[in-house]
């Protein structure tokens, strides 16, 4: 008989590709979050990703996070209060709830304490992060940058919240690597230095749970091969919204969207997973809204850009009947929920099709701006996508035909009977208005984001975002839809990233976070960065939590 001890059998066997402690699946700015974190943490992770690589919807992006009390404004002296930067947050995520005099603003306890959770633990996950190399950001307070909401009272801190990407040097706007991947690349390397294992072209498709129902880690698809993948101590999701799956875009969306710059991976393949596993959904009805150039998304809905700002102070935007329906310098997020509005005694959405129009002025400005802008100057795929004619009443007939020709695509949409000579009569308001220096009807140029988005006026007039349209000379116009930058609805999560169950309870080794979860942050876009900003914070909390879970053997 053997004096050696015992040794229990292997409970991962050979079936088993690889086991972690922490499986995290994705590789944005949500998902190597939790990674560095649990890593940080002393779990050993490996991440999957459906893509051939890495980085998803945020390395399309700038980058830009926003943190309520970030150690950038602080820095910079600019103190964040804790209270009342929860009643602003409270004010833009549940709107319809809030009220001002009323013990937690009106919000639901669970709800409330999502954004707690963000304004307590969001400088600290920049912070730790940022030690680790993984945030390579800029040090200094952009005012250029202010918050979306700033107009209203309860954004006592309306420049600060957003924190900039440091970019390489040399770099130009336009050209190079985005923000997003500068600092996808950034946390990858911090990643690699903790030892962290990334997969690509390994798309999840399920949980896999253990013989006493316990979730042991996930199924995957590469190739033609599956892969099984064990985690013994949790399983954290971050693979982004459903918006490139137009089955639940149909099914939950408020309003029709035509597709946006979302990674081609935002296929809701956790709504699927996490409805199999009993999760409660959240927020199914909402996106980070934005416009889509229509010609850019029926050739391909994964459009390579948003319209984040059109450019142009002797532009307006109107509906097929030839009217304004909004300021067209607000936010994205705003601008891209105008197309929803439901008109009941048409039976139809007015506001479907937007025909941004402007004159050569605009066509051939080229002073530089913040954002990426439509119409882009010079031979460029902007040009592809735009209609022209040597005057307002030949660029009607121009957009109509253009309209037939999309035919089924876009509905049928034409425009109205009366468009040309509304058009003219929007056109000659808004001249007018553009002299005096006040938009009237929508008050364009009135907040801080208009104005710092504007860029150096044009001299002459008292409004750097209004200016006569030339009518006498050719008119432009590119046709805008509904779009999102992706969707931020899904499996509910509680403070620290577990996924909730129908009945409030979270369901133990299953986390989330980022764009594939409910929103924290509910209905509300806060400012530039208010994607990244949140999925870090949870990512950060969901990856801390899951390391911190008891290890697990599966059992037959």
């Amino acid at each position: 008989m053997s004096d050696e001890p015992d040794t229990p059998p292997d409970p991962w066997g050979r079936e088993w590709d690889d086991v972690a402690d922490v499986v995290v699946v994705g590789t944005g700015a949500a998902g190597l979050s939790a990674a560095l974190a649990a890593a940080r943490g002393g779990a050993s992770v490996t991440v999957l990703d459906a893509a051939n690589h890495p980085g998803g919807t945020t390395a399309k992006s700038s980058g830009v996070m926003w943190i309520p009390g970030n150690p950038v404004m602080a820095a910079a002296g600019l103190v964040d209060d804790r209270q009342r930067a929860l009643r602003f947050l409270a004010r833009g995520a549940h709107p319809t709830r809030f009220a001002p005099d009323a013990p937690g603003w009106g919000l639901r306890p669970d709800d409330l304490a999502l954004l707690e959770a963000f304004v307590d633990h969001g400088p600290r996950a920049f912070t730790e992060l940022a030690a680790l190399g993984a945030i390579p950001y800029d040090d200094a307070v952009d005012p250029d940058y202010p918050d979306y909401y700033a107009p209203f009272p309860e954004d006592e801190m309306p420049v600060g919240r957003a924190v900039k990407i440091r970019m390489p040097d040399g770099s130009r706007p336009g050209e190079g690597p985005t923000g997003g991947q500068v600092l996808v690349d950034a946390m990858l390397g911090a990643a690699a230095a903790l030892s962290v294992r990334v997969r690509s072209e390994t798309r999840v498709v399920d949980l896999v749970r253990d013989g006493d129902g316990v979730i042991v880690g996930v199924e995957a698809h590469r190739g033609t091969a599956t892969v099984l993948t064990g985690a013994r101590r949790a399983v954290v999701f971050a693979t982004g919204g459903f918006l490139h799956d137009e089955q639940l875009v149909s099914a939950f969306l408020r309003g029709p969207v035509l597709g946006g710059a979302a990674a081609a991976s935002a296929r809701g393949d956790f709504v699927r997973i996490g409805i199999r596993a009993g999760a409660a959904l959240g927020a199914m009805a909402h996106a980070w809204w934005s416009q889509v150039v229509v010609e850019l998304a029926l050739r391909d809905r994964r459009t390579p850009h948003d319209c984040v700002y059109p450019f142009g102070d002797s532009m307006v935007m109107v509906n097929r009947f030839g009217e304004r329906v909004m300021n067209e310098k607000m936010a994205y997020n705003d601008r891209g929920q105008i197309h929803h509005v439901w008109d009941p005694s048409r039976l139809e959405y007015p506001n479907f099709l937007l025909f941004m129009i402007f004159d050569d002025a605009v066509l051939h400005d080229d002073r530089p701006t913040t954002r990426p802008r439509w119409p882009v100057p010079g031979p460029d795929e902007g040009h592809q996508n735009m209609l022209s004619a040597p005057d307002l009443a030949g660029l009607a007939a121009v957009i109509d035909a253009r309209l037939a020709q999309m035919g089924a695509a876009i509905g049928s949409v034409r425009l109205g009977p009366t468009f040309t000579p509304t058009l003219a009569g929007t056109v000659a308001r808004f001249n007018t208005m553009a002299v005096e220096g006040t938009d009237r009807d929508f008050g364009r140029g009135g907040s801080l984001l208009e104005r710092a988005w504007a860029g150096p006026p044009r001299p002459g007039l008292p409004n750097p975002t209004m200016r006569p349209l030339d009518t006498d000379g050719p008119c432009h116009c590119i046709i805008l839809g509904p779009g999102a930058l992706d969707t931020k609805g899904g499996p509910v999560i509680d403070p620290t990233g577990r996924v909730v169950d129908v009945h409030g309870s979270p369901i133990p080794r299953l986390f989330a976070a980022g764009n594939c979860a409910a929103a924290p942050t509910g209905q509300a876009y806060y400012g530039p960065g208010g994607t990244i900003g949140p999925a870090v914070t949870f990512g950060f909390l969901a990856g801390e939590a899951a390391a911190a879970e008891a290890v697990h053997h599966p059992r037959l």
